[in-house]
């Protein structure tokens, strides 16, 4: 172990006693697992480098094939512009041929062949064109069905000697041939060597190089698709060269990571080697220092100088940090030991002050806290729901960011690129690959041993049980009948121009009653002190955290124990808390509103009453029917009066 010696000049040495420090062996462990890490990146740079080559090469390919293909279609249609050769018409008689390949349908289309080959051009162009026909088939029959035609085209060419024709068809039978064999089975090859056979023992249809081309398909193959490339070299080259830019791009960064992982790894190795020479080299022994045979050095004469008690500890102390040989010379009888320098065979320790536990709790409740502290609280394993304990929760120690925390910062911020593919929200694919990963892998591990019986399974939590508050039934209370209160109502609402004397008496009888129902609101409130005090004993419930940034006003109005449908539920088991299952809902009734007009009663909630608009169409409207009524009256006194 390691101990660590008083502090002298403001920095601490450390002092061996009886073995390596621990923290130089964390520290190899360390390099070591850094040093692997980095080998393990490296191997799959390389790996990613030669799939990104397999796919650029494939991707090339593909385009190249069509870039070719793009590039006959066009000479042909303009070979055929030129002259004047309906490929749609032919088309037309080649697809019995293709279907059903009869007697008639060979003959007619051998015909057609040999009515629209009339130039050198017109025979190059449908000899081009049957040859792109095979080439698009995926059936085999189809294949052959054309190669049958060009055989009956090559009899009629050497019994009635059309050396033209001739030539433009045997500048496309050795790739239409190929072609048909590459993708042949054991049985359709037999068909395709009678019919080689055939055209062998036929001296005057081909020459000797063309049957050795057709004996062998692959390198046949090979020629005609080399050649292809060769012709539409224009077109060709830009896609290469999009490809090699693209690869010399993902070779660079390849390379650049490369000599930065194995600098890294260079420097972790000799970091190790002096390490190892560290836990290698004996310690010292602790200096000893002999006072008996210590000698001071002559006193000067006069009187001693006062002893300054304003002593900068902040300060090193003299001959600290000069270099050295420009040291001032030691006492001449006093072998002090340097302290400037630690022990042979140790670096200084890097001083790491452990914070304690009481500087790592929280000051905050758990729901004013950052949601990235209660990551550390859910292993790997966890797969189901399982309550987090508020009182584990724990500050991060203070710490320098390390270098694969910023290597993702970097990468969360950096825009979407080849080696990190973003989606169609903008997230990085795969990113919680690793982690769902090792999650799985532990998730599976728990469940073998669970299955072993290594481990219990974890008991699910059990639901809090509150306890119900009894209260002692609530006094009845008294209420007003219905009808009576509706006949006032209706009485109100027709007795509008009434004396003034029966508006007295109306208003007088209106505040009696307003004045009784004030002094039953305070005498219920009055009744349940307890109940409000039990609500201001319960915990503060934590703020909402779905966009509202006010609390809630306290209600004024709440409903007490002589409420019927607080004691209907009281019956049924309610606590006398909020509503709900768990008493987790409101505890005040809902209030019933502002006192509307007949025309407004009956709109929802939040429809503003005060529309400038609609109150004017309103006052115009009342004052016509008022209008109308004084009308009705005057009209009602002048019969009166007549009468």
């Amino acid at each position: 172990m390691g101990g660590v010696n008083p502090s002298i000049g403001g920095v601490t040495q450390p002092v061996n006693i009886g073995g390596p420090p621990g923290w130089l062996q964390n520290e190899l462990a360390n390099l070591q697992s850094q040093q692997t890490t980095l080998q393990e990146q490296v191997r799959q740079s390389e790996q990613n480098l030669a799939a990104q080559h397999a796919a650029l090469m494939a991707q090339q390919q593909g385009r190249v094939e069509d870039a070719v293909r793009q590039a006959q279609e066009t000479a042909l249609q303009n070979s055929a512009q030129s002259t004047n050769t309906d490929l749609a018409a032919f088309d037309a008689v080649l697809q019995p041929i293709i279907d059903s390949c009869t007697k008639d349908s060979i003959s007619a289309g051998k015909a057609w062949i040999l009515q629209n080959s009339i130039t050198p051009q017109s025979n190059q162009v449908v000899a081009d064109h049957l040859l792109k026909k095979v080439i698009q088939a995926t059936n085999f029959s189809h294949k052959l069905h054309i190669i049958y035609l060009v055989n009956d085209v090559l009899h009629h060419c050497a019994r009635k000697k059309s050396m033209d024709l001739r030539k433009a068809m045997e500048s496309v039978v050795v790739p239409m041939f190929c072609n048909t064999s590459l993708a042949a089975s054991e049985e359709q090859l037999n068909k395709l060597n009678k019919l080689l056979s055939l055209w062998e023992s036929k001296n005057n249809y081909f020459d000797e190089g063309i049957i050795d081309k057709l004996k062998q398909p692959s390198t046949s193959w090979s020629e005609y698709q080399a050649n292809l490339v060769e012709q539409h070299a224009s077109a060709i080259t830009p896609i290469t060269t999009s490809t090699k830019q693209t690869f010399d791009n993902y070779q660079a960064q390849h390379q650049a990571f490369v000599t930065h992982a194995l600098r890294q790894i260079q420097n972790i190795e000799q970091q190790k080697i002096a390490i190892d020479q560290q836990l290698k080299a004996p310690p010292p022994p602790p200096p000893q220092l002999n006072q008996q045979n210590m000698s001071l050095p002559p006193s000067h004469s006069g009187p001693p100088a006062p002893i300054s008690t304003d002593v900068n500890f902040s300060q090193p102390p003299p001959g600290w940090g000069v270099p050295p040989g420009n040291e001032p010379p030691p006492f001449s009888n006093v072998p002090l030991p340097d302290f400037s320098k630690p022990p042979p065979g140790f670096g200084p320790p890097p001083v790491i002050h452990e914070p304690s536990v009481e500087d790592l709790m929280p000051s905050m409740p758990y729901y004013e806290l950052p949601a990235g502290l209660m990551v550390p609280l859910i292993k790997l394993e966890d797969a189901e729901y399982k309550p987090l304990d508020p009182e584990a929760i724990r500050l991060p120690p203070p710490a320098p960011p390390s270098e694969r925390l910023v290597a993702a910062v970097e990468a969360f911020y950096a825009p979407p690129n080849h080696d990190s593919p973003r989606d169609s929200d903008g997230w990085e694919k795969l990113g919680l690959y690793e982690y769902y990963k090792a999650k799985n892998a532990a998730r599976k591990r728990k469940e073998e041993d669970i299955a072993a019986g290594i481990r219990q399974k974890s008991k699910s939590p059990s639901p809090i049980l509150r306890p119900r508050s009894k209260s002692p039934s609530p006094p009845k209370k008294r209420y007003r009948s219905k009808s009576r209160s509706r006949s006032r109502s209706r009485s109100r609402g027709r007795s509008r121009s009434r004396s003034p004397a029966a508006n007295h008496r109306r208003n007088s009888r209106n505040s009696n009653h307003n004045n009784r129902s004030r002094r039953r609101r305070n005498s219920n409130k009055d009744r349940s002190p307890d109940r409000r005090m039990d609500r201001q004993d319960r915990s503060p419930t934590p703020p909402s955290f779905l966009g509202s940034t006010y609390s809630k006003a306290p209600q004024e109005i709440s409903l007490d124990e002589s409420n019927k449908g607080h004691q209907l539920l009281k019956k049924m088991g309610w606590g006398g808390a909020g509503l709900g299952a768990n008493e987790q809902g409101i505890e005040a009734p809902i209030s019933g509103g502002e006192i509307r007009d007949k025309n407004d009663q009956y709109k929802g909630v939040g429809i503003n009453l005060n529309d400038p608009y609609e109150n004017f169409r309103k006052s115009k409207g009342q004052a016509f029917i008022t209008r109308m009524k004084a009308r009705a009256e005057e009209r009602a006194e002048e019969r009166g009066e007549r009468d």
